[in-house]
């Protein structure tokens, strides 16, 4: 899988990001405490649910991406598959958001965040990973998703060009890793081609290149709550920030609060 070669740079990448956790906590304990991550990655955010005291269970592609997860889980005291510790439950499975079936059929609270939906490249395919969330989410569940809202004038303006997006020690291998963006975007098929180059900078001198591209299917607003109302859901809330604030059209994030019908 394409993501598993970028496994290993992803928690350097979220390393400082705790922005969404706080909304998600939120929803979870509002919906009930059985969740369901789409794309849980390394378990950034399915990690503190667990803690939290919720049962989860998350799905990704990447074998990679869930091998670090399993590590980070059992590190907090959380064996991999199926755990139990009190109250607290949590299970990976390696399936795609778009095509999964989970024995689990009354799930409270079902979210996909950081953008992931968008890699589901198709208005069709991001409405089959809707209507997976929908099955598998009991009567009156709740759905969140977290995307970025398009500036597609600034992506305009910079598309092409290569920017220093970040840079960070790696303690385990000593090297410097520099993160270099370039972007594209095709706004009439709504979509972002990105590409990210991961950089090692090793203390004796050797440099490593990995080559990460991919698009992003973003999506607009009303778009947005169609595809919702078609997979089953009504929308109870738009936000344009993790504090709850309104959505508006200069906002940063795009977050549909969604309940199932």
């Amino acid at each position: 899988m394409k993501f598993d070669a970028f496994a290993r740079f992803y928690d350097g990448d979220y390393r400082d990001y705790r922005d969404d956790i706080p909304l998600v906590l939120k929803t979870a304990r509002a919906a009930g405490r059985v969740a369901l991550e789409l794309g849980c990655g390394t378990g950034r955010v399915l990690l503190p649910l667990v803690e939290d005291g919720c049962h989860v269970t998350g799905i990704d592609t990447s074998a990679a991406l869930l091998a670090i997860a399993r590590r980070k889980l059992a590190e907090h005291g959380y064996a991999s598959e199926t755990v139990a510790d009190g109250s607290r439950t949590v299970r990976l499975v390696r399936a795609d958001m778009t095509g999964f079936e989970l024995t689990e059929r009354e799930i409270d609270f079902a979210f996909v965040v950081s953008n992931t939906l968008m890699h589901v490249t198709t208005q069709a395919g991001q409405l089959k990973a809707l209507q997976c969330a929908q099955r598998h989410l009991r009567a009156g569940g709740l759905l969140l998703i977290d995307l970025f809202n398009p500036d597609v004038a600034y992506l305009e303006a910079i598309a092409g060009m290569q920017e220093l997006a970040d840079w960070w020690e790696d303690g385990e291998s000593g090297a410097t890793v520099l993160k270099w963006s370039t972007r594209t975007v095709d706004a009439a098929q709504q979509l972002q081609e990105t590409v990210f180059v991961y950089e090692e900078v090793f203390p004796d001198g050797r440099n490593v290149q990995t080559r990460l591209a991919f698009p992003l299917r973003f999506w607009w607003p009303d778009e947005g709550a169609m595809l919702l109302k078609r997979a089953g859901f009504a929308v109870d809330e738009l936000y344009g920030d993790f504090d709850g604030s309104p959505y508006r059209p200069d906002s940063e994030r795009l977050i549909f609060i969604a309940r199932k019908r």
